[in-house]
């Protein structure tokens, strides 16, 4: 705790006076630098210094002096506040200093620079998130996607397999993972303004971008597998009756031929025979 207090600006030793108030109220300076270990003449300069920035309150008027702690969410809350309005001022001061970039893509290739890029796009989205994710990957994006939902975005969400992830708004469900032959792909478009898309296999690798045109074709590709979803959901044994199974007959015809022998081998021995004909030898 003391040094994620640090990170919020408490100095080692404010930090330490501060959980012994909070543990230990209406304590003196003398107990205090017992329970804590400083020197008492340190200790009484920390109560000045947490005093006059309203973290602690000096309790009783007599002598010695008995400090309490305000409240954690009191404190915190007020930091979290001062924090925000500081950093969104500077956003507004910095945007106004910021030349116009000219690269229309940014590469990312660490998984965790992918996934915490991703977090933050969904975390600052204020009307729609559209996504394509794995099962999976739920287990650190479905929180975001909630926050989202919540917070009044429209969120799409089309999920590829099964997952115990609590998941709001529209849902759409896909074939499990282990059927797709394309790899581990997640997309995601914010806001109609800014888009990405990952791959994590090995290596993994990711391009963000905000050029309105490569943000229309990620749209575009989560849009028509929202499409298929809602399709397949309705009409799926009439597709499979027509196309075969798992639309093999359609699919491999379309997909590079690595691909399309995955494909025949998920859906079974044989399948590809009648799938991998040219249009000229069906009829």
């Amino acid at each position: 705790m003391i040094e994620r207090l640090a990170a919020l600006g408490f100095t080692t030793q404010e930090s330490r006076v501060y959980i012994a108030l909070l543990r230990q109220p209406f304590t003196t300076g003398y107990e205090l630098a017992k329970a804590t270990g400083l020197q008492r003449a340190n200790v009484y300069q920390v109560l000045a210094s947490l005093t006059d920035r309203d973290v602690i309150a000096r309790a009783t008027a007599d002598t010695p002096a008995k400090f309490v702690a305000h409240p954690p969410a009191e404190v915190l809350g007020r930091i979290k506040r001062q924090t925000a309005e500081r950093a969104d001022a500077l956003i507004t001061e910095l945007s106004a200093l910021t030349v116009p970039q000219e690269q229309v893509a940014f590469t990312l290739r660490e998984r965790e620079e992918i996934t915490d890029r991703i977090v933050t796009l969904v975390g600052e989205a204020r009307e729609r998130v559209a996504a394509c994710v794995w099962a999976e990957d739920l287990a650190w994006l479905a929180g975001p996607l909630r926050y989202a939902s919540q917070s009044g975005c429209q969120v799409v969400v089309n999920v590829f397999g099964d997952s115990e992830e609590e998941l709001f708004g529209e849902v759409y469900r896909h074939e499990p993972a282990a059927r797709t032959v394309g790899g581990n792909l997640l997309t995601v478009a914010v806001d109609y303004s800014t888009a990405l898309v990952a791959s994590f296999d090995d290596p993994p690798g990711a391009v963000f971008t905000s050029h309105p045109a490569l943000v229309r074709v990620v749209e575009k590709l989560i849009r028509d597998e929202t499409y298929i979803a809602a399709i397949f959901d309705r009409l799926g044994p009439a597709l499979e009756a027509e196309f075969g199974p798992h639309l093999v007959d359609l699919r491999t015809r379309l997909l590079p031929p690595e691909q399309a022998e995955r494909l025949i081998s998920i859906v079974g021995f044989g399948a590809g025979e009648a799938s991998l004909l040219t249009e000229g030898e069906r009829a």
